[in-house]
């Protein structure tokens, strides 16, 4: 990743700070398109939204009235970009259309010439936001002529992060519930739930977040303030790094440990106000949760396999996971495609997770 310059590194972590006190998603997609020029430089941007079950819609956009009347033709047209085909196989990073194709391709396509040509739009960048998975959700940038640097797409990449953590946040704003609130949070958040005030105390861990806590660190009992030391000095690092100009040259952290081949994963989340932290516990068991997907009828390997590429894995990764050669992994991915009647990986990954992942 490209060195990112002091200059932009201050106002990268100013931009992201008003976005973690920002209470909406609509709200943080509406921030992110105005302050792009900024940032990164174009002459609009927009947010897109496209769910299992919904149309695809734009969430903010500076673009102006000229979309709404070009819009129909894009979202019609829109197979023909290779940056949305990109995204919606990948999920990945921030990517310009010539690095996908050469751009004298890409204006040779009914898309670009009824829509994009018509509203100066002649280059873009784009990256997919993790927070929305398996829907597809991204920000684009677009330019009239210059291209974009390595430079933009390492901003774009530090801020995607930041946007989607910020869009996880805004749907657990509230004050501190009681017991009874933040056990209905935490079967919102997928997780389990413990609550800090301003400074870092404890003031609510629920009856699962202290069994975690417990199991996963043994050794460290009795926890000091209802912590164990390790979480403790952790949390304090990271609620630091929001008053300062960290989060613009590295990502928030989450605490990941294991226990015997269970692991647990643990992520911090901020009020509008700075005032009330959470930390959202998820401890994974991957033979329990192997169990799960043999309802599927695949193989010990492949399923092996489609819970590792459920979790985000490429092939690459899940061969060194399992000991295995990356063309054998390749092997296994289409026999799962096969035999789960569907397309891609993330068509995969989603028959895991309705199968209990």
């Amino acid at each position: 990743m490209e060195r990112v310059k002091w200059a932009d590194q201050r106002k990268i972590a100013a931009f992201v700070r008003g976005l973690y006190g920002l209470d909406s998603v609509q709200a943080i997609s509406q921030q992110v398109v105005q302050g792009m020029d900024a940032l990164i430089g174009g002459n609009s941007s927009w947010v897109l939204y496209e769910g299992k079950t919904n149309p695809p819609h734009l969430v903010a956009e500076n673009v102006g009235p000229e979309w709404q009347k070009l819009l129909p033709a894009a979202l019609a047209l829109r197979h023909e970009h290779p940056g949305i085909r990109y995204h919606q196989a990948h999920r990945g990073q921030a990517v310009a259309i010539a690095d996908l194709l050469p751009l004298y391709q890409w204006k040779r396509t009914g898309l670009y010439s009824e829509v994009f040509s018509k509203l100066g739009m002649h280059e873009q960048l784009g990256a997919s936001l993790p927070y929305t998975l398996p829907n597809l959700c991204g920000v684009v940038i677009n330019r009239t002529r210059r291209t974009f640097t390595q430079r933009d797409r390492t901003v774009l990449n530090i801020l995607r992060f930041h946007i989607s953590e910020a869009c996880k946040t805004a749907k657990m704003h509230a004050p501190i519930p009681s017991p009874a609130l933040a056990d209905t949070l935490e079967s919102l958040v997928g997780g389990n739930i413990v609550i800090l005030n301003a400074t870092g105390s404890v003031q609510f861990c629920s009856d699962l977040a202290q069994n975690d806590l417990e199991t996963f660190f043994r050794m460290e009992k009795p926890f000091h303030d209802g912590l164990p030391v390790t979480v403790e000095k952790w949390a304090r690092r990271e609620i630091a790094a929001f008053e300062s100009n960290q989060l613009a040259v590295r990502l928030p952290q989450p605490l990941s440990v294991s226990r015997g081949d269970r692991s647990l994963n643990i992520r911090l989340a901020s009020t509008r106000n700075r005032t009330v932290h959470f930390l959202v516990l998820r401890s994974e068991d991957p033979t329990s949760e192997l169990k799960k997907l043999s309802s599927l009828g695949l193989g010990p390997r492949a399923t092996e396999v489609l819970y590792w590429l459920a979790k985000g894995k490429t092939n690459g990764e899940i061969g060194i996971i399992l000991g295995a050669r990356r063309r054998t992994i390749e092997k296994h991915v289409e026999g799962i495609l096969a035999k789960l009647g569907v397309e891609n990986r993330v068509a995969a990954a989603l028959v895991a997770i309705n199968g209990g992942l």
